[in-house]
């Protein structure tokens, strides 16, 4: 953080910790995201122009709106980003077990 001048912050570092998780559960959360990404792409329909504000308000209704669209578009293209990314993890992990277990990969339920 910016502390406007400050004296330099000191850095922490963090104990060791895992999260477990089973490939299927990774590949469910890259799902959730890409459903999310399905919604958060409908967010330009539903800022449709607000017509009847009147001449002093419609120019800057329009840009609050439009700035708004943009900002949905921007949000579902990184939902769908990052859900791609949690895929690929899924099948590196994949990849993985199968290299480290010679009956096939443990994670893939």
């Amino acid at each position: 953080m910016d502390d406007g001048g400050g004296e330099p912050g000191r850095s922490a570092t963090l104990r060791r910790m895992s999260i477990e998780m089973r490939a299927g559960e990774v590949y469910r959360l890259a799902d959730t995201l890409r459903a999310a990404a399905r919604v958060a792409e409908e967010i330009p329909v539903h800022l449709h122009g607000a017509d009847g504000v009147g001449p002093g308000l419609q120019a800057a209704v329009n840009a609050f709106l439009e700035s708004h669209r943009a900002a949905g578009r921007a949000f579902a293209g990184e939902l769908d980003w990052l859900a791609g990314t949690v895929t690929d993890v899924a099948h590196s992990w994949l990849r993985l077990d199968g290299a480290l277990v010679p009956h096939g990969p443990l994670g893939a339920e």
